[in-house]
């Protein structure tokens, strides 16, 4: 019936929905009428309509459930930037992901979309004017860097039209807004310790 289509349409799964950057598009979702789960490895909020599921992003067991029924999953889960295990950087941002595609074949999932970043293709100069077909970095700027390539060549290539799973891969520079855990309050404490060396405006 057109009704249940609908329905499975506007279903969809939000890993990493605890984090930052994850609850603000479980909000926006909501906001447009989607209906909601969220897997993390904490439960970090609560909302109406949105049903959570914990548990580690490299056991497909526990992945599975939440997947059930989503036509589309967003992936924006990843240890922080600033963190120097490079193990966890490998365990979450690669075989998590190869855990993730896994499980979303075998969910029935049709779309895929990876929060990658813009790191994947910074050589350490501006880069400006810049299209999808700009190269890899060579020499990545950091193993996060290295992991988040990783993981983006793994979706991009997971696409597959003719079976009807789509994948994208977006790269944001940067993300800052309400309740931002690092970026600002990293620039406040910077400005109060007299470490700015810059003067926007």
């Amino acid at each position: 019936c057109a009704c249940a289509l609908f329905q499975s349409s506007k279903r969809c799964t939000v890993i990493g929905g605890s984090g930052f950057l994850g609850r603000h598009l479980v909000e926006k979702l909501l906001e447009r009428g989607y209906i909601v789960s969220v897997f993390d490895i904490l439960q970090g909020f609560e909302l109406p309509g949105v049903t959570f599921h914990v548990g580690d992003l490299c056991d497909r067991q526990a992945l599975l459930p939440a997947l059930q029924g989503a036509s589309v999953v967003f992936h924006c889960a990843s240890p922080s930037p600033a963190s120097d295990d490079r193990a966890l950087f490998h365990r979450v941002n690669v075989e998590g992901t190869r855990t993730v595609l896994q499980a979303c074949r075998e969910a029935g999932v049709q779309r895929l979309v990876l929060t990658s970043s813009a790191s994947v293709v910074f050589e350490g100069t501006d880069i400006k004017n810049a299209s999808e077909d700009l190269p890899y970095a060579r020499r990545p700027i950091d193993y996060y860097t290295e992991t988040k390539i990783q993981q983006e060549k793994l979706v991009l290539e997971a696409c597959d039209p003719g079976r009807g799973f789509l994948t994208v891969a977006i790269r944001p520079h940067g993300i800052f807004g309400p309740r931002d855990p690092q970026l600002v309050p990293i620039l406040v404490d910077s400005a109060r310790r007299g470490k700015m060396k810059f003067i926007i405006g």
